[in-house]
């Protein structure tokens, strides 16, 4: 059953309030009607089995029918340079899909130096509710501001509970991804095109975030992003 996003604080007393773009596409596009049964969710790990009351324009509302609760057991935090056009979007789009709680840009030495405005961050959040809706998932990948990174490693760094990693062409062949069921938190940085800088690659070193390889072929930024987290998803147990 199709799984459609509810603001939480349009869930209230066993009951849902759709609104605006979201009810067009329900009723509209995807033909749903009163009576009829509609998966949501709330963004915070809540879904819900809930019943179509009323369907008008812009709005669609009813009753809440029964709730379950998940979130993932792995939190995923991509410090990552920014692609180039549109790659980035795809990118949102991917990650939110196989599980990553947030997405924080950083800009590099070989990066271009970004900021976001308002209304390119609420696109990207859009991209990351579609993403979830799409998957299934119960809660929604944040994107944030971009950030330094060097002050990006510094914030990771102070996390000792969780796994600090950075993928770097110039790593042993040996530091691959291995198993890392001690962690329910891994910070995962990827370099822009052309990779980190030696000495950024030092940097992060000092701060005890590891180097590891992700094999011998070079690969483009949101590729080596997903390539990344399924690994370190598959080596979680």
């Amino acid at each position: 059953m199709p799984h459609f996003y509810v603001k939480p604080e349009n869930i209230t007393d066993n009951n849902f309030l759709i609104e605006d773009e979201q009810a067009h596409y329900v009723a509209t596009v995807r033909r749903f009607n009163v009576n009829d049964e509609i998966m949501i969710f709330d963004g915070l790990g809540n879904s819900y089995k809930a019943h179509i009351s009323e369907i008008s324009k812009g709005h669609i509302s009813g009753k809440i029918l029964s709730s379950s609760y998940k979130m993932p057991k792995l939190k995923i935090n991509l410090y990552t340079a920014i692609p180039k056009g549109d790659r980035f979007e795809w990118l949102i789009e991917k990650a939110g899909e196989i599980g990553v709680a947030e997405i924080i840009p950083i800009n590099t030495k070989r990066s271009v130096q970004a900021s976001f405005s308002k209304n390119k961050l609420e696109r990207y959040e859009k991209i990351s509710i579609a993403a979830s809706s799409q998957c299934g998932r119960n809660d929604i990948m944040k994107i944030s501001e971009p950030v330094d990174f060097k002050t990006a490693c510094a914030n990771a760094a102070k996390d000792k509970n969780s796994l600090n990693i950075l993928p770097w062409e110039s790593a042993d062949k040996n530091e691959t991804l291995k198993n890392i069921s001690g962690f329910t938190s891994v910070n995962i940085f990827i370099g822009p095109e052309g990779g980190f800088e030696n000495e950024e690659a030092e940097f992060a070193k000092s701060l005890a975030i590891k180097t590891v390889t992700l094999g011998e072929n070079i690969l483009r930024i949101e590729t080596a992003a997903i390539v990344a987290s399924v690994l370190v998803l598959n080596s979680h147990e």
